[in-house]
């Protein structure tokens, strides 16, 4: 398996940021009786191959959501996690019709040969249900329902490390306009949910990016929806991939809040309320 495929980084002793080809974020738990890997990129390349060089322990996954970004990889294990609530979503996004067509595009991934494909996953996602906890050995991961971006999306504490992987559950801009995202209001009411957690949690983690942020992350994109209910966000009108969207916050050409800040959300009027 070629090692162009995969990078990776210790967070912590026992946390680990694994990179797919197009630079998302995977993350390995490795705890003292078994490890988790969250969330499984594009499927491109053999992941499995590649963890099992870093852990010899027992592994299972869990998947944050169904996006072809973060559960291409999720035929490769048995034993593997996501809210039931994106089971459409992730039969849409991970057909190999829909993965070939949008990675074709993407120049960091158009070179790989189909054969580096993983398949399409066709055994059934165990469910993960809002504050289902696994203990690793040592060390645990907790999901705790944060729909928005999806209706099945999850965020993932890892008590023990003090770390909450926010996911694209919140982050530099939290897509709210597709047909399945919740509403601004909605979202708010989710993100005043998680503000019970931080006193649970120094590091947030992310999968895109840096995949880090500051810990007030999740007060600036409150304030982002704030805004937009009240109606004195910026509303800026930006296109992204294609599609004409409203951004909370002023933003550069490459999508950077002006002010210097993290966190913003993009969204459709038809989503405020």
């Amino acid at each position: 398996m070629p090692k162009e495929y995969f990078t990776s980084e210790k967070l912590t002793d026992r946390v680990t940021r694994i990179r797919d080809v197009c630079g998302v974020g995977i993350y390995l738990v490795e705890g003292e009786d078994r490890a988790c890997v969250i969330d499984t990129g594009h499927g491109l390349g053999n992941l499995r191959a590649y963890v099992e060089e870093l852990t010899d322990k027992p592994v299972f996954v869990l998947l944050t959501h169904g996006h072809i970004d973060h559960a291409g990889g999720a035929a490769l294990w048995e034993e593997v996690y996501m809210n039931p609530a994106d089971q459409d979503l992730f039969k849409e996004h991970n057909s190999m019709k829909r993965r070939r067509e949008q990675l074709g595009e993407d120049p960091d991934s158009s070179w790989v040969p189909e054969s580096d494909y993983v398949p399409e996953r066709t055994t059934p996602l165990l469910p993960l249900t809002d504050g289902q906890t696994f203990d690793l050995g040592g060390v645990s991961v907790k999901a705790i329902a944060a729909p928005g971006h999806t209706p099945g999306m999850m965020m993932i504490l890892i008590p023990e490390e003090r770390i909450m992987l926010f996911g694209d559950a919140c982050g530099l801009e939290v897509l709210l306009f597709f047909e399945d995202s919740s509403t601004v209001s909605e979202y708010l009411e989710m993100l005043q949910g998680i503000k019970t957690y931080e006193d649970q949690y120094d590091r947030i983690i992310r999968n895109h990016g840096t995949c880090e942020s500051p810990k007030e992350l999740l007060d600036n994109v409150i304030s982002c929806c704030e805004d937009v209910l009240n109606g004195t966000d910026a509303a800026q009108e930006i296109v992204w991939h294609g599609i004409p969207v409203l951004s909370a916050r002023m933003v550069d050409e490459d999508h950077q809040r002006l002010d210097g800040r993290q966190g913003n959300i993009l969204y459709i009027e038809e989503k405020r309320r």
